[in-house]
């Protein structure tokens, strides 16, 4: 099997189509030895990590509930104004307990709680420290705040990485050793596409997963705060996404998710879920030349699978 590092972009819902690119990497005969994620791609990549197959990751990703994931804060249930005003008394609409509490059960399933439990493929998740206005990777950088890396829990590294600002409510991070509070939020201001963490490590070929940048790309219509709130999270992310340099991308072999539509959408029915995950699938097999020919220019003597017959988007 042919050794990779992942590194898996944020996408919001649209996180299920990652799933299946994971899968079809794994179905091609290749192994993940380093992975890495943000916002929903931390979802991702913790599955990963934990040792979930193809089959298994498309079992658990079109089960999931998505629209029961993010609870209502009391505010957000107002008639007409509750977006709004949950956003300034609440400063979210949403808690994410349920997502947090989902991604335990599916880790602990395959005996994973703390980073510490994870064997045989590196974890690492991008965050976003909203108090001290810098970027975090965990579990590298929990020491700074006072906590153990391999004793940390891998269901809370990737809620802190998934926060996103005014949707859901930031992880507070209590400093054991004097009582500092830290807020965390979404890794994508950070870095949506984090591929210079992946970098860190020395597994290649490196494959990058990411979604097909929509072009023209879609205006936004502010009706209020909450609306307003909404654009500048996206807004940020995009322009961030969108000024990166060839550079950046030197060296990679990045997979295009060809997939549109609202990230914040959870109005997720499981038919639909099993659609996104096998766009992603296919996606990931169609890239699989590449990473074998990179591989070759490596040295390397990867052992591929024959490749799965693509899945009919309406199947």
């Amino acid at each position: 099997m042919l050794p990779i590092t992942g590194v898996f972009a944020g996408g919001g819902v649209k996180g299920v189509a990652l799933a299946g690119a994971a899968a079809g990497t794994l179905d091609a005969g290749c192994r993940f030895e380093h992975v890495v994620g943000t916002s929903s791609g931390a979802l991702v990549a913790s599955l990963v990590a934990a040792g979930y197959g193809p089959d298994d990751l498309r079992r658990v990703i079109t089960e999931v509930a998505w629209r029961e994931m993010f609870t209502p804060l009391s505010w957000r249930r107002v008639p007409v104004v509750g977006k709004g005003l949950s956003i300034l008394v609440s400063r979210a609409q949403y808690d994410a307990d349920r997502l947090e509490a989902t991604w335990e059960r599916l880790l602990a399933a395959k005996g994973i709680r703390t980073f510490g439990d994870i064997e045989g493929c590196r974890l690492r998740v991008v965050t976003t420290d909203l108090t001290h206005q810098t970027g975090v990777v965990l579990p590298d950088q929990l020491a700074e705040y006072g906590h153990e890396p391999d004793h940390f829990s891998v269901a809370r590294a990737v809620r802190m990485s998934a926060a996103v600002p005014f949707f859901v409510r930031p992880v507070r991070l209590a400093d054991p050793r004097d009582g500092e509070v830290s807020e965390f939020v979404d890794g994508a201001l950070t870095s949506n596409f984090p591929l210079i963490v992946g970098r860190w490590s020395e597994v290649r070929p490196l494959v990058g997963y990411r979604f097909r940048e929509e072009l023209p790309r879609p205006s936004m219509t502010f009706r209020g705060p909450a609306s307003m709130a909404r654009g500048v999270v996206t807004a940020s992310i995009a322009a961030a996404d969108a000024i990166r340099t060839p550079d950046e991308q030197q060296g990679t072999i990045i997979v295009k998710i060809p997939l549109g539509g609202d990230p914040l959408d959870f109005e997720l029915s499981r038919r639909r879920a099993g659609q996104m995950f096998d766009v992603g699938r296919q996606a990931a097999m169609e890239a699989m030349p590449e990473v074998v020919a990179e591989a070759g220019r490596r040295g390397d003597t990867p052992s591929i699978m024959p490749l799965p017959a693509p899945v009919s988007e309406a199947g």
